[in-house]
């Protein structure tokens, strides 16, 4: 059997393995073993190794300790804080509620790195509280839904984390080429809020006159966040500042998130039980899906298929922006239906050979990649936020109500994409700034 048929059957058995609703980490690991037994039994000898040789990879232990400071300030009450700040801040502006749920949802981001706790906190909090002053649906879910997403861009995000790793990418310099792409983003989705609010008033209505507060108030709301404010600029900071890895940072940023639990006199033991659960099951997970990744990796090798690939790849027409767009259309596609961790762990080894061929930067590639990933998460009909969201929201929302109100927050996160596209600076620049 030709070398061709055999790639082509080895992607097309992964995809009917995840289409039939197996864990990602058997779908990838069990093709693997098949085709390795069947095709070069040899490789079956790499397995023992990917099980024994990636636990070890030192910048993992990033992963628990952030997913851990993020678990733990989820309890906290920040979220509410926050939204009770920019309600008395905002509140009185057209669109203001939906724009401070951006704004909230931006800084859960920085503390969180990952998509879901936004996505479900503002989903339970900020939505009754527009639907009460009479905000659009539309609005109301599609800017939680934006907001949310933003936690796979805006640092101290985890899948820029796994980029980094398999790509051989600062992680300290992808933190940094994801701020401007993640405050931009957000910017537009406040713009357009705004805008749209103030040419349709019913959109999102100023909250009422008689609802006014002090700025002694305003001042207080604001207080009450500083802590994790000071938090993530800590954090964030030791990093970028070459002060402490990005292990030794998120060993603080944990301990920070501890203290500050302890003081505000929020941690339990169920919360500690809580947030050590979800700890221990995101990053068993990913630790999974990357054993599976690297033997499918190693196998797809011994085939001699990334050879394959990569030559067929670089003779398409379009020279490297066509190569670049096909990427960015298999990543879309595949967010639709598998999860932001498994794409980047089966793509990355797979593009970054025929990056390096190319003689693209890989910290730009990386931040499309991650913009893209974000995308494919807000898109029907399989759009990861949008499940999320339907779980949270009331029984009165239906899956269509989702759908409509996602599209014009797609659209800006596709021209953000077509920005950092066509001007790589959007990216690069602070890292090169700060190196």
């Amino acid at each position: 059997m030709s070398i061709e048929i055999i790639t082509l059957l080895y992607f097309l058995c992964l995809f009917v393995a995840l289409f039939l609703g197996l864990p990602v980490a058997l779908g990838l690991g069990g093709t693997a073993v098949i085709f390795a037994a069947i095709f070069v039994p040899r490789s079956l000898l790499t397995i023992p190794s990917a099980f024994y040789s990636t636990p070890w990879n030192n910048v993992l232990v990033t992963v628990p300790l952030f997913l851990f400071m993020g678990s733990l300030i989820r309890f906290s009450g920040i979220a509410e804080a926050a939204y009770d700040a920019v309600y008395k801040l905002i509140g009185h502006v057209a669109g203001g509620l939906a724009m401070g749920t951006v704004q909230v949802c931006t800084i859960f981001a920085a503390i969180t790195g990952i998509t879901p706790p936004a996505t479900i906190t503002m989903g339970q909090i900020a939505y009754p509280s527009m639907i009460k002053y009479n905000y659009s649906r539309d609005i109301a879910i599609g800017s939680i839904g934006a907001g949310g997403a933003l936690g796979a861009l805006i640092p101290p995000s985890v899948p820029f984390i796994f980029y980094g790793l398999l790509a051989k990418v600062s992680i300290g310099a992808l933190f940094l080429g994801g701020i401007i792409p993640g405050l931009m983003l957000a910017l537009f989705y406040m713009t357009y809020i705004g805008i749209r609010c103030r040419l349709q008033p019913h959109m999102g209505p100023p909250t009422p006159a008689d609802e006014q507060f002090t700025r002694g108030e305003k001042l207080q709301s604001l207080v009450s966040i500083w802590p994790f404010m000071l938090l993530i600029v800590i954090v964030l900071g030791a990093i970028w500042g070459g002060i402490a890895t990005p292990s030794e940072a998120a060993a603080f940023g944990a301990t920070g998130a501890f203290v500050i639990n302890l003081i505000y006199g929020k941690l339990t033991w169920e919360v500690l039980r809580e947030s050590l659960t979800a700890t221990v099951k995101l990053s068993g997970m990913g630790l999974w899906i990357l054993i599976a990744s690297n033997i499918y990796l190693n196998v797809f090798n011994s085939l001699g298929s990334q050879d394959l690939v990569t030559e067929l790849v670089l003779s398409m027409p379009g020279g490297e922006n066509g190569v670049l767009l096909m990427m960015m259309a298999i990543i879309l596609i595949l967010g639709m239906v598998m999860d932001d961790w498994a794409i980047i762990m089966l793509c990355t080894p797979l593009f970054i050979p025929i990056i390096d061929s190319l003689g693209i930067d890989k910290l730009w590639f990386g931040v499309l990649f991650i913009v893209n990933i974000q995308i494919a998460y807000l898109t029907p009909p399989f759009g990861f936020v949008l499940f999320w969201l339907k779980s949270v929201l009331p029984a009165d929302v239906s899956m269509g109500d989702v759908y409509r109100s996602v599209w014009p927050f797609i659209a800006l996160q596709f021209l953000g994409l077509m920005l950092i596209f066509f001007f790589p600076a959007i990216a690069t620049w602070l890292p090169e700034l700060l190196k």
